[in-house]
C-alpha cells in the first residue's frame, strides 16, 4: 500500500532476522492502496512482500494471517505467510504489527475484462464456499459504529446537496439488515487491484486486512462495483453478466440474495463512498501516498432508487 512508515536497511535486516528468510539484498517501497505500507523485499532465498500495518493490533493481524494461511491450504491463491522462527506470522517493526508474504507472480489489471470478471466471479465463490469452514470469526471493523463516525467527520466537509444523500442513504440502510443472508468470512475490499493476474490466471487474491464474518452477497457487491463499472459509474453489462455467471457456476444464490441484491450494491457503494471522503478529507501523511477518488461512490447512490 502507500508508504506511511519509512524503514532503513538496519532496521529490515534485523526485523529479517526473526524470519528464515535468508539475508537482506534489497528492498523497495509500493505505492498502491490507502491503508498500510507494503515493501518488496528481496533476500537471499527469495522474494517477499512485507507489511507493515498500521492501524490494527497484533492480535488482529495475526487473525489475518491465519486466514491468509488457511486460504493458501485450501487452494484459493493467494500469497503464503511466513512463519517467524518463534512460530508466529505477526512480529513487529517500528513499534508497528508487520508481516512478510511470499511474493507472488503476475499484476493488477486496470481494466479487466468479461473473461477476467467470470474467473473473479467463479475464484470468489470458491473463497467464501471454503471459509464457511473457517470457524474463527471476526466482526466488520467497518459496520455500523464506524458508518455512523465517519459520517459525522466528513458531513462537515460535504457540499449541502451531498450531505442530503449521504443523511439520505444512511436511513436506507439502518432501515435494512443484510445480517440474515447467507454468510461466511468474507474479503470486503476485493477490487481490481486486489487481485493478481499471471496471464489469463488468478495468481493471487490479496490484501486481506478488511476480512471478516459477513454477509456474502456483500463481498460480491463491492467486488461487482468496481470490476464491472466504467469510470462515470455506469454498469458494463457485459462484465456484470460474466461476474456474476461466474459466481453463480460455483455457488447459486438463495432467493433471498437476489431480493436484497440492490440493498447490497448501494450497501457497498456507502462503505468506500465514506472511506475515501475520510481520505480525501483527512489524508494520512506519507511517502508515497495513494488516494482514491470517492465520486464513482457518490454516483452509484445518486443513481439508487428505493
Amino acid at each position: 500500500m502507500s508508504v506511511f512508515t519509512t524503514i532503513t536497511h538496519t532496521q529490515l535486516d534485523t526485523f529479517l532476522q526473526q524470519f528464515s528468510v535468508g539475508a537482506l539484498k534489497q528492498f523497495s517501497g509500493i505505492q498502491a492502496g490507502i491503508t498500510n505500507t507494503n515493501y518488496f523485499v528481496d533476500t537471499s532465498t527469495g522474494r517477499y512482500v512485507l507489511t507493515i500495518v498500521e492501524h490494527e493490533s497484533a492480535t488482529d493481524v495475526e487473525w489475518f494471517m491465519q486466514l491468509l494461511n488457511f486460504l493458501h491450504q485450501s487452494d484459493i491463491p493467494c500469497a503464503q505467510p511466513v512463519k517467524s522462527n518463534t512460530g508466529q506470522y505477526t512480529r513487529t517493526l517500528c513499534n508497528k504489527p508487520a508481516t512478510l508474504v511470499n511474493r507472488l507472480r503476475g499484476a493488477d489489471k486496470a481494466e479487466v475484462t468479461s473473461t477476467d470478471c467470470l474467473i473473479m466471479g467463479e475464484q470468489m465463490a470458491k473463497m467464501h464456499l471454503a471459509c464457511r469452514n473457517y470457524r474463527s470469526a471476526r466482526i466488520d471493523s467497518r459496520g455500523a459504529a464506524w458508518h455512523d463516525a465517519t459520517s459525522k467527520q466528513v458531513l462537515s466537509q460535504l457540499d449541502p446537496r451531498y450531505q442530503s444523500l449521504l443523511q439520505r442513504e444512511l436511513a436506507v440502510q439502518n432501515k435494512r439488515t443484510l445480517d440474515t443472508l447467507p454468510r461466511s468470512v468474507i474479503h470486503a475490499d476485493l477490487f481490481r487491484d486486489n487481485v493478481l493476474f499471471d496471464g489469463n490466471q488468478i495468481s493471487g487474491i490479496i490484501d486481506v486486512y478488511y476480512a471478516c464474518d459477513g454477509c456474502m452477497l456483500y463481498d460480491i457487491a463491492i467486488a461487482y462495483n468496481d470490476w464491472c463499472r466504467h469510470s462515470d459509474g455506469q454498469i458494463d453489462a457485459s462484465r456484470a453478466a460474466a461476474l456474476l455467471k461466474g459466481y453463480e457456476s460455483v455457488r447459486p444464490w438463495h432467493d433471498s440474495e437476489k431480493k436484497a441484491w440492490p440493498t447490497a450494491i448501494r450497501a457497498a457503494a456507502l462503505r468506500f463512498w465514506l472511506s475515501r471522503l475520510q481520505d480525501f478529507h483527512f489524508p494520512a501523511d506519507g511517502t508515497l501516498t495513494h488516494i482514491k477518488n470517492p465520486a464513482i461512490f457518490q454516483t452509484i447512490l445518486e443513481n439508487s432508487t428505493e
